[in-house]
């Protein structure tokens, strides 16, 4: 390969995350050119990463403005402008990384060879290339997001074809951050106290623990020998920490909207931990070596989006529901609240190494750890209080997916398949839509016969969504069949019978793996 284009219009959190994945690009591909396509107002970061040979920036910001704006020919310009200079080369490999229809329809004016994630038809139509990327899709729909076990920087490798190193995420600390975070800490007369970080705030609030809980845990952790807490956020953050402050005993410092982006890392990494909710600043610890102990709250999900290195602790409410689906509107947030200071300060407590192991007051939180296992993925071990069965079956189907999604004919595991239910209905969708072809080959068409199997097969793909929705451990595989479904795009009727079988023969290859 000689170019590579990585599209990343999304946050600093998912730029963080992509590094891993123009690492081993660029160890795979010494010799290609590897550019990255990211949003304008993001740009800060871009001096802490490396694996890129050049970026392209795109001011998202201001083509939504202008479109709401009515002022379509400037926002058509702005994206041509955009698309010209990324149509400059001839790119062997596109991956788009961003899930929205303009990230698809700018890939889809590219010239390449080969393209990883989503794009779309000549039509319009919605698009997604490779296994892995229909299966980054897929779970993001609904239920299936709890079963998932392979955090989204994996996904990302997969995606691209290239493999996990076992190595996480990376940012590069420059000298005008390091003076910056020295001069600063002299100014708080930190010493030799060992700094404890505090991130109050994230992109949605049903993703925050409480500014209450938050007070609390930080006057607990300065009364520990030695520790002093340090707030973090960005300047829209500032009233969340002013309200924090007005609750606690002992001041923290405070770091609320007075950094930059390299002077927030390094500060970050003057920190022997970090307590943060599910936002940019917990992967900046991860980059900077610094342990985390995630909250997960609302939509968060640690084994998709946690920080991605290994020695991190993680905190779930033992309530069936969390993590929440996407865009769920909740009336009563009480998972927030069922993480305690007490449980929090525990996990704080262990990675300071004040204890051995966890010691508070058992009040049912789940708490995971992270490593990297031996096939070079990142994965959480339960330490407390996991939730066996779906753990188990979690477990079975993170094997089973990453087995399938490199290589749909290999060996299943089991010859007792877990969801036989399954298996019987794809047998039958593949027998249904294989007399669809033969039919569809006669001439002239046999109209009536047609249209008596297709009514059959549509109620085989009823029952299985059916399924999915009733028994959400299946959802996995349901909601994974439903986005191949959506991805035929294909007017001609011989054409999308073959392509409907082959979604049944994938399904059944999928089923007998579990």
């Amino acid at each position: 390969m000689k170019e590579i284009l990585v599209l990343n219009l999304t946050r600093f959190g998912d730029l963080i995350q992509t590094t891993p994945l123009l690492r081993r690009l660029k160890a795979q591909h010494p010799s290609a050119r590897v550019t990255l396509a990211a949003q304008q107002r993001f740009s800060a970061i871009l001096p802490l990463m490396s694996g890129y040979d050049r970026c392209i920036l795109f001011d998202q910001d201001d083509v939504t403005l202008r479109l709401e704006r009515d002022e379509l020919l400037a926002g058509y310009e702005a994206v041509d402008r955009f698309v010209a200079t990324l149509e400059e080369v001839q790119y062997d490999l596109v991956v788009n990384l961003t899930a929205n229809r303009m990230s698809a329809y700018l890939v889809s004016l590219l010239h390449t060879n080969q393209t990883a994630g989503i794009t779309s038809s000549d039509s319009g139509q919605r698009l997604i290339s490779g296994a892995w990327g229909l299966y980054l899709y897929s779970f993001l729909l609904g239920d299936a997001r709890r079963y998932n076990r392979i955090n989204l920087v994996d996904i990302f490798s997969k995606m691209a074809g290239v493999e996990p190193d076992s190595r996480p995420v990376e940012l590069h600390e420059t000298a005008a951050g390091r003076l910056f975070a020295t001069t600063f800490l002299d100014k708080s007369g930190i010493g030799t106290d060992r700094l404890v970080g505090l991130q109050l705030g994230a992109s949605d609030t049903d993703r925050c623990w409480s500014s209450e809980s938050f007070a609390s845990l930080s006057d607990r952790l300065q009364e520990l020998d030695g520790v002093r807490t340090i707030l973090f956020g960005a300047p829209s953050e500032l009233p969340l920490a002013k309200r924090a402050i007005s609750l606690m005993k002992h001041p923290p410092i405070n770091a609320v909207g007075a950094t930059s982006i390299p002077e927030l890392f390094s500060l970050l990494k003057s920190c022997s931990l970090l307590v943060s909710n599910d936002t940019g600043t917990m992967h900046f610890a991860a980059a900077g070596g610094v342990p985390v102990v995630m909250l997960t709250v609302g939509p968060a999900a640690f084994y998709c989006t946690g920080p991605y290195s290994a020695g991190n602790i993680a905190l779930q409410s033992p309530l069936p529901c969390s993590p929440c689906r996407y865009h769920t509107e909740c009336n009563n947030p009480v998972c927030r609240d069922l993480i305690p200071v007490e449980s929090v300060l525990d996990g704080c407590r262990l990675l300071l190494g004040e204890t051995a192991e966890l010691q508070g007051r058992d009040a049912g939180v789940r708490f995971f750890r992270s490593r990297f296992g031996s096939d070079g993925y990142l994965e959480w071990e339960v330490i407390r209080n996991g939730n066996e069965p779906l753990e188990r079956l979690s477990r079975r189907y993170s094997i089973a997916l990453k087995r399938f999604l490199d290589d749909a004919t290999a060996s299943p595991l089991s010859t007792v398949p877990l969801f036989p239910e399954l298996v019987a209905l794809t047998e039958q969708g593949i027998t249904l839509t294989s007399r669809i072809m033969k039919a569809a080959a006669q001439t002239p068409l046999p109209m009536e016969l047609i249209g008596s199997l297709g009514a059959e097969e549509s109620a085989i793909e009823a029952e299985l969504k059916r399924l999915g929705a009733v028994k959400p451990h299946l959802a996995p595989l349901v909601d994974f069949l439903t986005l191949m479904r959506e991805n035929i795009s294909s007017d001609d009727l011989a054409t999308v019978a073959e392509e409907t079988r082959q979604l049944y023969h994938q399904g059944n290859l999928f089923a007998r793996q579990l």
